[in-house]
């Protein structure tokens, strides 16, 4: 179910994630979006929430969608290409046979 905890929970985690994989320090990435280290702290611990101006800097600073902040499933960002195939097959896993034909032939025709 969701709800507002789990929402920040979501968000912090993505941060944390996106702020690792290029090697930054919380210190590092407070003083690039100029923020507080503990904002930075609470944010991805799920403790607190941001405004709207915050997470639009912190999606131009990653380069990543609204809409990657919020997914539950971190995909990392270090292969665009990898990480649509990969997140296409997630997507897959559950169809029937039915579907995945219905799939398949949009893809054939696609790539005509």
């Amino acid at each position: 179910m969701i709800n507002s905890k789990s929402i920040k929970k979501i968000f912090g985690n993505n941060l944390r994630k996106l702020r690792i994989t290029k090697g930054l320090t919380q210190e590092q990435l407070a003083e690039m979006l100029d923020m507080q280290v503990q904002s930075i702290t609470f944010i991805e611990n799920g403790r607190t929430f941001v405004s709207s101006e915050v997470i639009a800097k912190i999606c131009n600073f990653f380069d990543v969608s609204l809409e990657f902040m919020f997914k539950p499933k971190f995909l990392e960002q270090t292969d665009k290409a990898e990480n649509l195939k990969k997140e296409i097959i997630q997507m897959m896993s559950d169809c029937d046979d039915k579907m995945l034909t219905k799939y398949r032939n949009i893809l054939f025709v696609l790539n005509e």
